[in-house]
């Protein structure tokens, strides 16, 4: 059980438990007033529950996710949640989910490319896990093509990758019509380099390329939770 201020999330039956990515995600995701919603790759649900604590009461989540356990999983949570009346989870690719428009698509999707034949990196990986952490199951591709058909004229996509692959993402998303409005890079401390950048894109017609940048070190020179990670993340953690 991972246990949140005003929610908890069961992961018994999820590939990918809670992790720091997700916590970053869904306290820093833009939704200027949103009224619709989706999650893409839900897993345990954590990010549909984070959204549906940080917005009014008439703003429906729809959550996806592609594995059945994880769907299952999300579910569960979602009922247990104050918020189970909002909540919408359906085992569903994003390639084949329903035709309809968003106000704010998020997604902390599967980002690690499928090893090279011949490799072992992954050998005693199980399906269910692979799918959750490999690229073949979403591509950036997949989910700037959804967005570009899918998300409203001044909606938002809020998504992460590597920041090794940070250019290769921006000029991805260019592709479809989509340009990076905010992004912020995360290092575990200030002594190492970024490892996720965390993205808000919109439209290219409405917005401005790239207009801020920030970053996040998630712990200080002491090896503490640094103030700005507990800022972001108060009202979701229980030790903040």
């Amino acid at each position: 059980m991972f246990r949140c201020k005003q929610f908890v999330i069961a992961q018994d039956k999820c590939a990918m438990k809670v992790n720091t990515d997700s916590l970053i995600l869904g306290s820093w995701a833009k939704l200027n007033n949103a009224t619709t919603v989706l999650d893409v790759g839900t897993g345990t649900g954590i990010l549909a529950l984070m959204l549906a604590q940080r917005t009014s009461d008439n703003v429906l989540i729809d959550a996806i996710d592609i594995d059945v356990s994880a769907a299952q999983q999300a579910q569960e949570n979602a009922v247990n949640s104050p918020w189970a009346h909002r909540i919408n989870v359906s085992c569903s690719s994003l390639q084949s989910h329903t035709e309809k428009s968003y106000d704010v698509v998020v997604s902390n999707p599967p980002y690690f490319d499928a090893p090279h034949e011949g490799s072992n990196a992954y050998k005693a990986q199980s399906v269910q896990r692979a799918t959750a952490r490999q690229t073949s199951a979403l591509t950036p591709h997949d989910l700037f093509s959804y967005c570009q058909r899918h998300l409203k004229s001044n909606g938002w996509l809020n998504c992460v990758y590597p920041y090794s692959i940070k250019a290769q993402i921006i000029n991805t998303a260019s592709e479809f019509g989509l340009c990076a409005v905010q992004a912020m890079d995360v290092s575990h401390d200030e002594q190492h380099e970024p490892y996720l950048t965390a993205y808000q894109f919109q439209h290219a017609h409405t917005a401005t390329p790239l207009i801020v940048e920030d970053a996040l070190f998630i712990r200080n020179k002491a090896g503490e939770y640094s103030a700005a990670y507990k800022a972001l993340c108060k009202p979701f953690y229980l030790k903040f």
